[in-house]
C-alpha cells in the first residue's frame, strides 16, 4: 500500500517538473522536447483489484504561449465548392423581312341606302354620245397615231387610222352591251327565285310535320343555293367584257397622247381627240364600276344565303317541338329579310340597266357609224348639236327612271317586314295550308 502511494507521488512530481518548468536535475536519460510522452495505465490486471482511496490532487498546468520547437499539426478542412455554370448564348443574327400588303377594302352599302348605282347608270348613254361626237371629229381627217417608245399596243394597231380604231371600239362596246343584256336576264331570273325558295323553307319549318320537313327542306336549300350561285357566276363574264373595253380605251388615250402633229398641221384635231378620248374613258370607268357593283351585290347575296340561311337550316331536322321551331324562325327571319332585300335590289338594278341599254345604248351605238363619213363642216356641226342635245335629254330621263326604281324598292321594305314577321306568329303566312304540302310534296321538288 505504502509502496503504491510512493510510486504515484513520484510520477505526479515527475510530470509536474516536465510540464511546468525547465528541468535542472540530472537524469540518466534525456527527454527530447519534441517527444510525446504517453502514459498507459493498464485497466486489466491478473492481480485482484486494489482499492485505492480517493486522492484529491489539484494540478495547475500552465499553457505555454511560445514554443520554439513544437509539433505543427495541419488540419485541412475541405471547403464546399459551389460550381456555377454560366451559359453564354451565342450571338444570334435575326433577319427581319418586312412584307407590305396592300389591302383594298370594298364597302358595299346596305340595300336600303345604296343609291350609288343611280349615278353610275348615267354613264352608259353618255359614253355612247361621246363616242358619236368623237366620230364626228374623226371624219375631218384620217389621222394616224404613233405609239410611245417601248410601248406595244395589245388591242389596237398603229397601222390603222383613227376612224378604223373608233369603228373597232364601237363594235367592242356593242358586244359588251349585248352580252350584258343576255347575262343580266339570267341574273334577274335567279334573283327572282331566291325569295320564293326562302319563303318555302320558312313555311316548311313553320308548318310541316317532322318527317315532311326532313324530306323537303334539303331540296329547298339546294334550290336557293343553286339560284344564288348561278346568279353570282353569270355576272363575272359581263364584268370582264367591260374591263376589256376599258383597257382598249386606255390604249387609245396612250396613242393619242404620244402622237405629235406633223409640220404645218394644226394641233386642234389632236387636242379635241385627247379630250374626247379621256371623256369616254372616264364614263366607261363608271360603267365598269356599275358592273362591279352588280357582281358584288350578287356575291353578297350568295354569301349571306350560305352563312345565314343554309348552314343554320342544316340542323332544322332536329327541331322536334313547337318552341324550338319558333326560336329557330326568330333567328332566320332577319337574315331572310336581308337576303330578300339584296336579291330584289340586284333585280331592280339589272332590269333598269337593261331598259336603258336597249333604248339609249345598244341600238344608238349602231346609229353612230355614219358620223365617220360626214363630208362637210355644216353636217358635222348639226350632228354635234344633236348629240349634245341627246346627251342632256337622255341623262335627265335615265336619272328619273333610276330614282323611281330606287323609290319603288324602298317602298317594299315595310311590306317585306310584315310578310316575314308572320312566320314567327301563330297565323299561317300567305294563306298557305300545311295540308297542301303533305298532299303535294312534289311542288317543292328540286328544280
Amino acid at each position: 500500500m505504502n509502496t503504491s502511494t510512493t510510486f504515484l507521488t513520484i510520477v505526479i512530481l515527475l510530470i509536474s517538473k516536465i510540464c511546468c518548468g525547465p528541468i535542472t536535475e540530472d537524469y540518466q536519460y534525456a527527454i527530447p522536447r519534441q517527444a510525446v510522452i504517453t502514459t498507459t495505465i493498464p485497466t486489466t490486471t491478473t492481480k485482484p483489484p486494489t482499492v485505492i482511496p480517493p486522492i484529491t490532487t489539484t494540478i495547475i498546468t500552465p499553457i505555454p504561449t511560445t514554443t520554439t520547437n513544437s509539433i505543427t499539426t495541419t488540419i485541412t478542412t475541405p471547403i464546399p465548392t459551389t460550381t456555377t455554370t454560366t451559359t453564354t448564348p451565342k450571338p444570334t443574327t435575326t433577319t427581319t423581312t418586312t412584307t407590305t400588303t396592300t389591302t383594298t377594302t370594298t364597302t358595299t352599302l346596305a340595300p336600303e341606302v345604296d343609291r350609288e348605282w343611280e349615278d353610275l347608270i348615267l354613264a352608259g348613254p353618255t359614253a355612247v354620245n361621246y363616242l358619236g361626237l368623237f366620230m364626228v371629229l374623226a371624219s375631218r381627217k384620217s389621222q394616224t397615231l404613233t405609239a410611245p417608245t417601248g410601248f406595244t399596243p395589245k388591242y389596237l394597231s398603229v397601222s390603222q387610222p383613227l376612224p378604223a380604231m373608233l369603228t373597232r371600239i364601237s363594235a367592242d362596246m356593242q358586244a359588251a352591251f349585248k352580252g350584258a343584256s343576255d347575262d343580266l336576264i339570267r341574273t334577274r331570273s335567279n334573283m327572282d327565285q331566291i325569295p320564293e325558295h326562302i319563303n318555302a323553307g320558312l313555311l316548311l319549318i313553320h308548318t310541316a310535320p317532322s318527317e315532311l320537313l326532313k324530306t323537303l327542306l334539303p331540296y329547298t336549300l339546294k334550290n336557293v343555293k343553286r339560284a344564288a350561285n348561278e346568279g353570282a357566276a353569270v355576272t363575272k363574264p359581263t364584268l370582264e367584257r367591260f374591263v376589256t373595253v376599258e383597257a382598249i380605251l386606255k390604249e387609245l388615250v396612250t396613242l393619242i397622247n404620244s402622237t405629235l402633229p406633223v409640220q404645218g398641221e394644226t394641233a386642234d384635231l389632236l387636242t379635241e381627240a385627247k379630250a374626247y378620248a379621256n371623256d369616254i374613258l372616264t364614263q366607261w370607268a363608271l360603267l365598269v364600276k356599275l358592273f362591279k357593283k352588280f357582281s358584288q351585290r350578287a356575291d353578297i347575296t350568295e354569301t349571306r344565303i350560305t352563312n345565314s340561311f343554309i348552314r343554320p337550316n342544316e340542323a332544322a331536322n332536329n327541331l322536334t317541338t313547337e318552341s324550338q321551331r319558333r326560336a329557330h324562325l326568330d333567328k332566320l327571319i332577319p337574315a331572310a329579310i336581308a337576303i330578300d332585300q339584296s336579291s330584289y335590289l340586284l333585280d331592280i338594278m339589272a332590269r333598269t340597266y337593261d331598259e336603258i341599254s336597249n333604248e339609249h345604248m345598244a341600238n344608238q351605238i349602231n346609229s353612230n357609224k355614219p358620223y365617220l363619213a360626214l363630208g362637210t363642216e355644216s353636217a358635222r356641226a348639226l350632228s354635234q348639236r344633236q348629240l349634245w342635245q341627246n346627251t342632256i335629254a337622255q341623262s335627265v330621263k335615265v336619272a328619273r327612271l333610276a330614282q323611281v326604281r330606287q323609290n319603288d324598292f324602298a317602298a317594299t321594305s315595310p311590306d317585306r317586314e310584315t310578310r316575314y314577321s308572320a312566320y314567327s306568329k301563330d297565323t299561317l303566312p300567305l294563306g298557305k295550308d300545311p295540308s297542301s304540302l303533305e298532299k303535294d310534296p312534289s311542288s317543292l321538288e328540286l328544280e
